[in-house]
């Protein structure tokens, strides 16, 4: 029999500009949990986006920060009685690639910080949250820089679970990381996935040189902070004839307005692959409006 065609990406199968819900729908949900991930789905992202870290018993669980002290809860829970405050407080700042999952990791309140509505949230692990993923949807899963061995496991990961190549795109701001783990899920099979290279760029020249030195790496694309000074008419043009995506994602301590509506719209209409949004509530009512409208033509011709 011919060989199965694995199922095309939503990102080359999209009519027009994909939303992602940054960490989830942190607007709303502790970022990074299961609560928030699902909110981003049941309010019409097309994909999620949440970042990996590596336990010290070799456990790919989502959390953005090195330590859990920014998302954790001040003060244990119930579920870890079984250590002091004096020792919770320690663990919190120590590395969580020092940590075990199962023995502390998984039982700290990662969702009450600033509700208790999502009290019961925990760090998740990846293979819950793709379970998570609905059929034509997709999330970005975020490696951290230098962190070798988490590559080497997502590409394990994703083989041995058979992962479907349309469920994860991986990105990242190691470009050196992305360029071994596309080697590396080459050499599992799963070369068919997609890996785009994040980059802080702050003028269109330095976005155009990155997109060249992604093309010639072998990357499926680049994901750019969503300044329209930067990413341009003109950076959209060069990775359209590189053949790769092109994305941009919100900044807003940097640039404020960057997770607006008005800004989701200009990088709608120059026809970039997909916006990474906390989804605030005027850029889920433009997404909401948007569904129903037809999409830009320069959007159907992108990879």
């Amino acid at each position: 029999p011919a060989p199965k065609t694995p199922p095309q990406s939503p990102l080359h199968a999209r009519k027009g500009m994909l939303m992602v819900g940054h960490r989830g729908l942190s607007d709303e949900a502790p970022e990074n949990t299961l609560a928030a991930i699902r909110l981003a789905f049941a309010h019409g992202a097309e994909g999620v986006e949440f970042d990996v870290q590596r336990s010290k018993d070799g456990e790919l669980f989502l959390l953005h920060d090195d330590t859990l002290r920014r998302t954790a809860a001040p003060q244990r829970g119930v579920d870890l009685e079984f250590v002091s405050e004096e020792t919770y407080q320690a663990m919190l700042d120590k590395d969580v690639s020092e940590l075990s999952y199962w023995d502390f990791v998984r039982h700290v309140n990662v969702g009450s910080r600033g509700s208790e509505t999502f009290a019961s949230e925990r760090p998740c692990l990846l293979r819950e949250v793709v379970a998570e993923i609905p059929d034509g949807r997709f999330a970005l899963c975020e490696i951290k820089g230098g962190d070798e061995a988490c590559a080497r496991d997502i590409a394990e990961f994703v083989a041995v679970n058979a992962v479907p190549e349309d469920k994860l795109t991986f990105i990242g701001f190691d470009f050196e990381l992305m360029v071994l783990l596309k080697r590396l899920l080459v050499e599992v099979g799963k070369g068919d996935m997609q890996v785009i290279s994040l980059k802080d760029a702050y003028t269109e020249v330095a976005a155009l040189e990155h997109i060249a030195v992604a093309r010639q790496a072998g990357l499926d694309g680049a994901d750019f902070e969503a300044d329209a000074s930067v990413v341009t008419p003109r950076v959209v043009d060069a990775a359209k004839d590189a053949d790769l995506h092109l994305g941009v994602w919100i900044w807003k301590e940097q640039l404020p307005a960057s997770d607006r509506a008005a800004n989701v719209a200009t990088f709608s209409d120059i026809g970039v692959t997909f916006f990474t949004s906390d989804m605030p509530p005027d850029v889920r009512a433009w997404m909401a409006e948007s569904s129903t409208a037809s999409p830009c033509s320069s959007c159907a011709s992108f990879k």
